[in-house]
């Protein structure tokens, strides 16, 4: 008991100790009783020491755990429901057994960067509204928001938290001082309380970054994507995803295609990643540079790992038309046409993309091969879905949208083309209406591999187009391009 490490030496109090079992009190043993009190982790117990030989008799915890239903008050997203832990008479942010057993802790940092010194947010009833000048009232957004983000992945997918095996999702509030920002550690979250100059002084607990930054975890947890030059991009942009995701899933009636406008200091804008100098198509406007050639040694301060949170604007961008839908010219001049799908399939893509086929070193052009194949996995090879998901990597200049300089657009109406014979065993002709000019016309896996890219001369009018196809292209269903346009599916027999 006389730990050098204890604060104080308890004293024993000699009593008889039955076991509990022990009903009829047939076995009563001379035992001393301590008072074992431990801040971190927080407990308090009595512990039985036989009196004759020291050996532990038992233990009877006085702090008890219970999950107990609360109301909050949240600052960005008003009242929710949430749940904490009841014990020694007051409440804690806190809770044992999410979704079948993961635990969400929230604490406060004390504006200190040594975590060793957090403390409990406590409440003596439950019902979180307690504003003070601390700005505790903001740890329930966070808390909330954890919840939340976890609710999200296992009610969609089956996910049991990051790493599906749950793991516990600590948060840490009023992280340092005058920090604006919020960080995932590699264990977990960090949440400063903005910059009085910045945005007011307002925490980052926004849902959106609760979502992105434990999003980061999960994405360590499966694709691990190495936090540099695309890989990075890639990882910011589906955290960028899943924050905005969380956050239309959790507040439908408050949610934004923004990322930071709850706390007065939008960042990016994924309906319009050009407003906040980011690139809406790939190596276009605002894309920085991220071979070695452009970019020779990733920093942090010099080029924010050569431009993660940059170029993470092309797949935000892509994942706003998958689940909105969008028309318009891309930096290639190339014009689009994408039909949403909405939020629950283009989520289930991305999720899927994310957990089950990327790697650490997945690229751009990985990502749209990799879609395509999750949403032939999830919808059919022939869906709607897969068209979209095509459709939307053309938008951004991903594997298509990048018509040669020169090529006119063969019409404005992919209806307007026809593709036979199809079923088609050696050769198709593709027939539709043009304006004279250079054209090409593409046959694209669903991968996203390009079997044929054969250039051709358009004719006024009505055009018939004879394309061979290559002994070694294997059967299947496969999409012809003209132009960077769909013309339609091509079933190679």
């Amino acid at each position: 008991m006389n730990s050098a490490e204890a604060s104080f030496a308890p004293k024993g109090e000699l009593v008889y100790y039955s076991d509990p079992s022990d009903e009829k009190l047939k076995d009563l043993k001379l035992a001393y009783k301590f008072d074992i009190y431990s801040e971190k982790p927080i407990s308090r117990q009595y512990v039985f020491v036989d009196a004759k030989n020291g050996n532990v008799l038992g233990t009877d915890a006085i702090i008890h755990e219970v999950n107990t239903p609360g109301t909050a008050t949240t600052v960005y997203s008003g009242n929710r429901d949430i749940v904490t832990d009841s014990y020694n008479g007051s409440y804690r942010l806190r809770e044992t057994g999410r979704n079948a057993g993961t635990a969400v802790e929230t604490y406060n940092a004390r504006k200190s960067t040594n975590l060793s010194g957090a403390v409990d947010f406590t409440d003596s009833d439950n019902v979180w509204n307690n504003v003070n000048t601390n700005k505790d009232q903001y740890a329930t957004d966070a808390h909330w928001g954890a919840e939340m983000t976890l609710d999200y992945y296992y009610s969609k997918f089956g996910r049991k938290s990051i790493d599906n095996n749950n793991f516990a999702i600590k948060s840490y509030v009023h992280y340092g001082n005058n920090i604006f920002n919020a960080y995932w550690d590699g264990s977990r979250m960090l949440y400063g309380d903005g910059s009085s100059t910045t945005n007011g002084g307002k925490p980052l607990t926004a849902i959106d970054v609760c979502g992105h930054e434990i999003t980061h975890g999960l994405t360590t947890k499966t694709a691990n994507l190495v936090y540099q030059r695309e890989p990075g991009a890639l990882n910011e942009g589906f955290s960028d995803i899943f924050g905005n995701t969380i956050e239309r899933w959790a507040r439908p009636t408050k949610a934004s295609w923004t990322l930071g406008e709850d706390f007065s200091y939008v960042i990016r804008d994924m309906s319009n990643p050009n407003a906040y100098r980011q690139p809406d198509t790939y190596k276009g406007t605002y894309w920085k540079d991220a071979t070695t050639t452009g970019c020779a040694v990733p920093g942090q301060t010099t080029n924010d790992y050569c431009g993660v949170h940059t170029n993470s604007g092309v797949l935000n961008f892509w994942y706003y038309l998958l689940v909105t839908g969008g028309s318009g010219t891309n930096d290639n001049g190339f014009a689009y046409n994408v039909s949403g799908i909405g939020l629950d399939k283009a989520g289930a893509i991305a999720y899927r993309t994310l957990t089950t086929y990327l790697t650490s070193t997945s690229t751009y052009a990985n990502t749209r091969t990799y879609s395509l194949q999750a949403a032939a996995d999830l919808y059919g090879a022939g869906s709607n879905e897969v068209t979209q998901v095509t459709n939307a990597w053309n938008a951004v200049g991903v594997g298509g949208g990048t018509s040669p300089a020169g090529l006119v657009a063969a019409a404005n109406n992919a209806s307007s083309y026809t593709i036979s014979p199809n079923p088609a065993t050696d050769r198709f002709t593709v027939s539709f209406e043009g304006k004279a000019g250079k054209g090409a016309v593409e046959l694209i896996s669903l991968t996203g591999k390009r079997e044929i890219s054969e250039k051709v001369n358009i004719a006024d009018g009505t055009n018939r187009l004879e394309i061979q196809i290559p002994s070694n292209i294997l059967p299947g269903v496969y999409i012809v391009m003209v132009n960077g346009e769909k013309a339609g599916s091509l079933i190679k027999k």
